[in-house]
């Protein structure tokens, strides 16, 4: 069903990234003017009465509730924004399900695949659309670095490894939240950052075969709260490493940490090929540096050589920034929201849609069981 003269959207939750997702369907308009029905921020729930109101003041929403039920049956509602804590995306979503909202879902869809497949079959049933919140997809230098794969410029795939690596939780003193609570998030590092790199990678290379991980929990007790002398213990990652194989017979390795001193939002790969290669890092985001195989070779290495591509900010059809702008964390979060109302509209298939949310959950599912036995173990397809 098209949604041709507006989209009514409710967020559940909100925070940083409801924040960011705010920006985005403010800016959508005016960087992709008439592109779009009328966008209608109708209301925003948060678990407090004070910061729901606060948020509704803050965000512009018509609206503001304590109760996911009553957003996502208020009159007007089309799409549900779901940015909670990963614990309360199976409620929110399947609520919007059932009441036959189209859903827009932070990463990862859910706790474990068991919950991932529930909503799929919800979806299903409600035949509505769940587009899935993988932002990195949307950075133009992935997206060349997709065209490039796709039209065979580089030939068989031998090898990749990817990275993402983030500081911060170094800090003893630093006090336990959901995210290091496993029943709340449903693992550490792995999920947080993993969840995306998982993403990154089936979407330039494909489907995973195989793997076999390792965990590390570097504190392993937290205070329970900020300045609590009382301790709880930590029972998620705090840094994981995946030897991978992949339905085409590349092998790679992904690496994923909260406890790389230095780093700040290191996301990178590198792709090996019969033709050439490929390397990306997020904190050198306007540029994709390629290294083509094919080009001559000759006295003092000929023509061969890195080539960085200027990808910056070109997105076609977008009326700003410009193009030659240097490329913001946030406008990737604007395009994938911008891509998956856009299909919503033209009653087209949205992606990245729940399918790749539930292929992420098998993966991240698959590596923390070999984590427990120290084997390689198969990726099961649903």
């Amino acid at each position: 069903m098209k949604l041709s003269k507006e989209i009514g959207i409710a967020m559940a939750g909100y925070g940083m990234i409801g924040r960011i997702h705010t920006l985005g369907y403010r800016d959508i308009p005016l960087i992709y003017p008439g592109q779009l029905p009328r966008l209608r921020l109708i209301a925003v729930t948060t678990s407090h009465p004070d910061t729901a109101r606060a948020a509704q003041a803050e965000a512009g929403f018509e609206a503001w509730f304590v109760d996911n039920q009553e957003l996502v049956t208020a009159e007007g509602v089309d799409v549900v924004d779901c940015v909670t804590p990963n614990y309360l995306h199976l409620p929110v979503v399947m609520a919007a399900l059932q009441a036959g909202k189209h859903v827009y879902c932070e990463k990862p869809l859910a706790l474990d695949a068991d919950q991932a497949r529930a909503m799929l079959a919800a979806a299903q049933q409600a035949q509505v659309q769940v587009g899935m919140t993988f932002n990195y997809r949307f950075i133009p230098a992935v997206i060349k670095a997709h065209q490039l794969l796709q039209a065979g410029e580089l030939g068989e795939i031998y090898a990749f490894r990817a990275d993402y690596l983030h500081s911060g939780y170094q800090d003893p003193q630093r006090a336990m939240s959901w995210r290091l609570r496993k029943e709340l998030a449903g693992g550490g590092a792995l999920v947080d950052l993993g969840s995306h790199v998982i993403d990154l990678i089936r979407f330039l290379l494909g489907d995973f075969k195989r793997l076999s991980c390792s965990l590390r929990t570097y504190i392993k007790e937290r205070p329970t709260q900020p300045g609590s002398q009382v301790m709880e213990k930590v029972a998620v990652d705090d840094a994981a490493w995946m030897r991978v194989e992949l339905v085409n017979g590349a092998l790679g390795t992904i690496h994923v940490s909260r406890f790389a001193t230095g780093t700040q939002d290191d996301l990178l790969f590198e792709i090996y090929a019969e033709y050439g290669a490929l390397r990306f890092n997020l904190m050198d985001a306007n540029w994709l540096y390629w290294y083509d195989n094919q080009r001559a070779g000759g006295p003092r290495g000929g023509e061969r050589g890195w080539t960085r591509l200027e990808t910056l900010q070109r997105y076609p059809g977008a009326k700003a920034p410009p193009a030659r702008s240097p490329l913001g964390w946030a406008r990737t979060h604007t395009e994938n929201q911008f891509s998956f109302l856009k299909a919503l509209a033209a009653g087209e298939k949205v992606q990245p849609d729940i399918l790749d949310g539930l292929h992420v959950q098998l993966v991240m599912d698959t590596a923390y069981k070999s984590a427990q036995s120290g084997e390689w173990l198969s990726v099961p397809h649903r």
